[in-house]
Order: C-alpha cells, then structure tokens, then sequence
C-alpha cells in the first residue's frame, strides 16, 4: 500500500471517529434537552439556553474513564527501593451507577515495590482514570488495587477511599454529612498486620 493511500485511509478513520463522536454528543444534548421538557420546565428560558450542551459535556467527562486503558497509564522504573510508599489526599469524584449522582473525595494509596516503582503522578492519574465512570465506591478501591497489582506487581498494596456521595445527601435520607470508607488490600498488606498499622498511621500523621 502506499504511502499517500494508506494516509488517506487514515484521514478518512479519524474523520469518522470525530463525525461519530459528534453524533453522539448531539444525541445526548437532545436526550438532555427532552428531559428537561419532560419535567415541564420551559426550554427556551434563558438560564436552559446551552443547557443541553453543557450536561452532555458533564456526562461524557464524568465517563471518559469508560474509554481508557488503566494498564497504559502505569510506566514503571527499576528500583531497589522495597519500603513503604504512600501518595494520599489525592481527589477523586465518580459517578453513582444507581442515580447517576456524582460522589467524591479523598483516596490514600500505598505499596510495597518489587524491583519496580511508579512515577508519582501515575497513581494519581490511575485512580481519576478508573474513578471517572459509573462505579460504586467498594468495586473502586477494590478494581484500583487490583490493576495495579497486575500491572505494577508489587509486593503488595492498598487503597483506602472516603467520599461523599449526593445520592444520599440530596435524596431518600438526605444525610448531607454522611461519609463511606472503603479499603482494598492486596499482598503483604493482607498478610502482616504491622504494615497496615505503618500505612494508616502515615494517613494520620498527614490528616492532622
């Protein structure tokens, strides 16, 4: 093939991805924009104008980690290092599955290398990536610890995430200071104690 064809015939792919990418945000935007008919408000006041637009924008942002591959995002380095190491206060939000409300928080990460580490920033990005989709908090912490324990292979790991949800804040019980903590532990963090107590108290130590 040649070269000249076989770059028109990825012009073509990538126009097509756009044109498809553009036909479902204009379908959501008209999803968006029934909806707030439906609920008899007046679509042509002011304050809707652009309304289905944005929403359609919240949505695909608060799910575009529906679309990215976790293991990509994990680059690796050789180190002797074999401690422990922490990333906390690092915010998240995601998407409830059962209202689609947003929830929110704070997630503390750690791990214990095996001849490998992460970049710092790598944590961080994994868990907004993952948490940006529809998922409940426990299936969260627990699928972050478990990707990076395929990816990374450390010795072990674990995350603990506290969060806000809106489900609860603005509906049913409507508890507005209620909180969830959900903990996931992989490897030496199930099988000794002590370095659980080590992980824990480095969270203190940064929360007071």
């Amino acid at each position: 093939m040649g070269v000249a064809l076989e770059s028109a015939i990825q012009q073509d792919r990538s126009m097509a991805l756009v044109l498809t990418e553009e036909t479902k945000t204009d379908r959501l935007e008209r999803i968006v924009s029934d909806l707030i008919t439906e609920l008899g408000l007046d679509i042509t006041d002011q304050h809707f104008q652009g309304t289905p637009a944005r929403v359609a924008r919240l949505y695909r942002e608060l799910t575009r980690g529906s679309r990215l591959d976790p293991v990509k995002i994990l680059k690796t380095f050789d180190s002797k290092h074999s401690e422990l190491i922490v990333v906390s206060e690092i915010n998240f939000y995601s998407l409830c599955p059962h209202h689609l409300l947003i929830y929110r928080g704070k997630m503390h990460f750690g791990y214990v290398p095996d001849g490998k580490i992460v970049g710092l920033s790598k944590i961080p990005r994994l868990i907004q990536a993952m948490a940006s989709r529809p998922i409940v908090q426990e299936d969260l912490v627990s699928e972050i610890a478990d990707t990076f324990m395929s990816v990374v292979k450390p010795l072990g790991c674990g995350a603990r995430a506290t969060g806000r949800h809106d489900c609860v804040a603005v509906r049913g019980v409507k508890c507005h200071e209620a909180q969830m903590t959900t903990v996931a532990l992989r490897g030496l963090f199930r099988e000794k104690p002590s370095l659980v107590e080590e992980f824990h108290q480095v969270l203190t130590d940064v929360e007071r």
